[in-house]
């Protein structure tokens, strides 16, 4: 039997939720700044006020947009495999994503990230089992400004064939990152490798550039998030109910949109919450009060029947130590025991500010005990042995009998990858008295691997072509 998911909403809150929701929409609306989109909603029927730029949504096409969202979607590698399906079975977890630092593992000091860092770190995500898709880990800095997520997009699609989650709140890039997505397969439509995540603005606005990236995406049928991130006692109500409530609105304004760009998209319903520490003066992400949260909005998506995503493993330290493990470790297990099912940010920490080679190995191992605490305990005749439970009887032992042969090697129990689980005179013989020095010494191994060569020369100089056309459109605007 698997374990039951977690719930911290009646059917009676959800609708309450849902209600506000729909009427912040249809009396309120949310804030349109681009031009051109306000032009086509109004085509489309939402009452549009072009002076203060709110667009407004009744409750009947909210209604109708939330029954056109498909409930689970299929992706795929990027050398065209089918690889897994959205919104159906166990939960799936991606690195990333969009950090600006590197803990750097050789010199154990924090520095600015460089697009070799995205392929080093993208190589190891590749070998990690437990790790499902690849998220841009970090933004590098070692390239012109406005460009930075193409060539990390570029260097993730270098070293791995495992499917892409990326962010940008820029039309031009979503464009320039599909028409790299094509060039390599160009059914990105019916085989996506891609998904993107976009962000409303909070409280209830879409600027420009987020709304006409959802335009492009959702053109192009490429799987998308809506992820608001209102951040409580800032530009959301001070109360779980109010930010829930705020960032329920903000999600369904990106789902009516998107499916009436275009109908029958896949989307996620997303969330990462954010409550300001009026202490330090500081957005954190990894308090109990956000835990709550990921099980609050993994309901929420559930009670639309929609796909769902949200952030962890997340910590606000901003170091390998016991504040970060505990953190990490509860929002990882809270989120996927609520249900959700995609989760991302393994590799991350520092409140989304920093990422670390070791944090990655290390957040798999923790990826990797929760996907076996949620398989449960598979219960029958054959797994009780009870057979041989009447033979060995009393005082007996089960070292050399059939249950420990036909499971020692089975995935009835978990491996360890970098857990020590020694005697202690050993651990202080080989010098490994910790797992940051454990996942530090797997570094070099993964390393050695480094470049899989899953894309063409070829396709790689197309690659490089987009990027430089971006930048030459960029440069005469």
């Amino acid at each position: 039997m698997k374990l039951n998911q977690l719930e911290v909403l009646s059917k009676e809150e959800m609708q309450l939720i849902h209600e506000a929701t729909l009427e912040i929409l249809e009396q309120e609306g949310v804030v349109v700044l681009s031009d051109f989109m306000r032009k086509f909603l109004a085509e489309k029927g939402l009452p549009v006020d072009h002076n203060t730029k709110i667009v407004r949504i009744p409750s009947s096409v909210v209604k109708t947009c939330l029954q056109q969202v498909p409930s689970s979607f299929d992706i795929f590698t990027v050398d065209d495999k089918p690889w897994k399906t959205i919104g159906r079975g166990e939960p799936l977890f991606a690195c990333g994503h969009n950090a600006v630092f590197l803990l750097d593992y050789q010199t154990s000091s924090r520095r600015d990230s460089l697009v070799q860092d995205v392929e080093k770190f993208v190589c190891i995500a590749d070998q990690l089992k437990e790790i499902d898709l690849i998220g841009i880990p970090v933004m590098p800095q070692d390239t012109p400004a406005e460009s930075t997520l193409l060539y990390a997009v570029k260097a993730a699609l270098k070293n791995s064939t495992k499917p892409l989650f990326y962010s940008s709140e820029s039309a031009y890039i979503n464009q320039a990152i599909i028409q790299m997505a094509k060039t390599i397969n160009s059914d990105i439509f019916q085989r996506p490798f891609l998904i993107s995540q976009l962000s409303p603005t909070s409280p209830l606005f879409w600027e420009k550039g987020t709304i006409e990236a959802l335009y492009e995406v959702c053109s192009s049928g490429i799987p998308l998030a809506i992820l608001p991130e209102p951040i409580a006692g800032a530009s959301a109500p001070y109360t779980l109910a109010g930010l829930l409530t705020i960032h329920n609105a903000e999600c369904l304004s990106g789902i009516v949109f998107s499916q009436l760009i275009r109908e029958k998209t896949p989307v996620m319903y997303a969330s990462s919450w954010t409550v300001y520490d009026m202490r330090s003066n500081m957005a954190v992400i990894a308090t109990p009060e956000t835990n709550i949260l990921r099980i609050a909005g993994a309901q929420m998506a559930a009670f639309y029947h929609i796909p769902s995503h949200t952030t962890a493993p997340n910590s606000d330290s901003h170091f390998h130590d016991e504040q970060n493990a505990w953190e990490r470790t509860l929002s990882c297990f809270v989120s996927a025991l609520a249900g959700n099912h995609l989760i991302v940010n393994a590799g991350m920490f520092a409140t989304g500010l920093t990422i670390s080679w070791e944090q990655l190995i290390l957040d798999a191992e923790i990826i990797g005990q929760i996907k076996r605490i949620l398989r449960g305990i598979e219960v029958n005749q054959e797994t009780i042995f009870l057979d041989e439970i009447k033979r060995v009887g009393q005082r007996g032992n089960y070292f050399t009998e059939k249950s420990t042969l036909t499971h020692l090697r089975s995935n009835q129990f978990w491996k360890s990858s970098v857990s020590i689980l020694d005697h202690y005179q050993n651990c202080l013989t080989s010098g490994m008295t910790d797992v940051v020095a454990s996942a530090h010494q797997k570094i070099d191994t993964y390393l050695t691997r480094i470049s899989k060569n899953v894309l063409s020369p070829d396709i790689l100089r197309k690659l490089d072509d987009i990027i430089i056309s971006f930048e030459e459109r960029r440069d005469r605007e």
